[in-house]
């Protein structure tokens, strides 16, 4: 009689489990048919709330980096020559080990964040296409044909062309492929120097299907190509953007989150960040600089999780990233104008030179974001169309 219970119930249980297989089986098809019918991936990167916001908090220390970068110069260009500025050799070493070696890993993070981004997306190509002329190519025309005008006004007035010609043709006077050059086709830059940035995303996005196949099927591959590709110096158009974006869509396809590189102490990675900066500033070899590119986009990750985890300075810093692109758009000509204007009229001394490289880049950046609060406020539909439609933090 036991034995006979025993029987029955063992096979109820095998019923239902059978059952229950069958059941989860079922759901499990289902979910990959949708998947399949809406061109939706089963293996998703998604991002935590927490990873969203240290994107957000990554992007404003980038921009940091970008206008830092941009302030080093060993001279000026006027209409009436050129002037150079001759530094102390303690003025060189802070300058170059602000601008040339810490703030040097500045671009780079904004491509590698573009990549995730732009490869994590569930959207068709034709969407992905019709997104980006809104948030990439309609600023970029926008932004590089208000400094275009900016620029053909200021040379015409005989107080500022001293200060806006430079060395280069007066733009009204420019030939066809010059009008060209202004927009970055068929010469490296683009008249608003930062644009080349968005240019060649554009470029990376027109190749976007091309390069998902290829890393989809060759991960680890395409993700050491693309670190070879930083360290090895030799240029091709667009390499930069090609080798972060590898990268990229590399960290998609493996599933890397930021919590792997958290694991690391910030007393270990802090010391590896110092032996590479110091490598990079006094050895001064391409690869070596590299190397700490890419230690240092790593650090500045890592350093995301120190202010993440810290309420109040977590929440400065998701306030003003809101405001990253118009400091973009805005920094690098106001900065140069600036400059210009104080070597011209104030003593070039050294404690002068040092007072204007500390203190314009950060008077230049609360500018631009007192700048985009009243553009906001005033006119917000034309905010949102010149800023691409990029939302602000709440």
């Amino acid at each position: 009689m036991c034995q006979n219970l025993c029987r029955g119930v063992t096979n109820f249980v095998d019923r239902r489990t059978e059952s229950e297989y069958s059941f989860g089986k079922l759901l499990t098809s289902a979910h990959s048919l949708s998947a399949k019918c809406f061109g939706i991936e089963e293996n998703m990167y998604n991002l935590s709330k927490e990873e969203s916001d240290r994107i957000r908090i990554i992007k404003f220390i980038a921009i940091i980096l970008v206008v830092y970068f941009h302030s080093y110069t060993t001279g000026v260009n006027f209409s009436d020559g050129t002037n150079m500025l001759y530094l102390p050799g303690w003025l060189q070493v802070i300058e170059k080990g602000v601008s040339q070696v810490i703030a040097g890993c500045n671009v780079q993070i904004f491509f590698l964040l573009s990549a995730i981004l732009l490869f994590r997306s569930e959207q068709r190509y034709g969407t992905v296409l019709k997104k980006k002329i809104r948030t990439l190519l309609l600023p970029y025309l926008i932004w590089n044909t208000f400094w275009v005008a900016v620029f053909v006004v200021l040379q015409s007035l005989p107080f500022t062309t001293v200060y806006f010609s430079g060395n280069n043709t007066p733009i009204l006077q420019s030939s066809a492929k010059e009008w060209l050059g202004l927009y970055g086709i068929g010469r490296n830059f683009p008249q608003c120097y930062p644009l080349w940035f968005i240019r060649d995303l554009i470029v990376i996005i027109l190749i976007f299907p091309v390069i998902k196949a290829v890393v989809n099927r060759f991960p680890r591959i395409m993700l050491c190509i693309g670190i070879l590709l930083t360290i090895f110096p030799f240029s091709f158009y667009c390499k930069t953007a090609l080798a972060w974006s590898l990268m990229g869509a590399a960290i998609v396809k493996m599933q890397i989150h930021m919590a792997v590189l958290d694991k690391i102490s910030m007393t270990k990675i802090s010391a590896a960040y110092l032996v590479g900066a110091l490598a990079a500033y006094f050895l001064d070899i391409g690869a070596v600089r590299s190397i700490f590119t890419l230690t240092g986009v790593l650090f500045w990750v890592r350093i995301s999780r120190e202010i993440y985890v810290r309420g109040s300075i977590r929440k400065s810093f998701l306030w003003m990233s809101q405001w990253t692109f118009m400091i973009y758009v805005l920094h690098e000509m106001t900065l140069t104008s600036i400059r210009k204007v104080c070597l011209r009229l104030l003593p070039t001394s050294p404690i002068n030179l040092l007072l204007e490289y500390l203190l314009i880049p950060m008077s230049v950046i609360t500018g631009c974001i007192i700048t985009g609060i009243i553009l906001k406020k005033c006119m917000p539909g034309l905010y949102l169309f010149v800023t691409g439609e990029r939302s602000a933090y709440r």
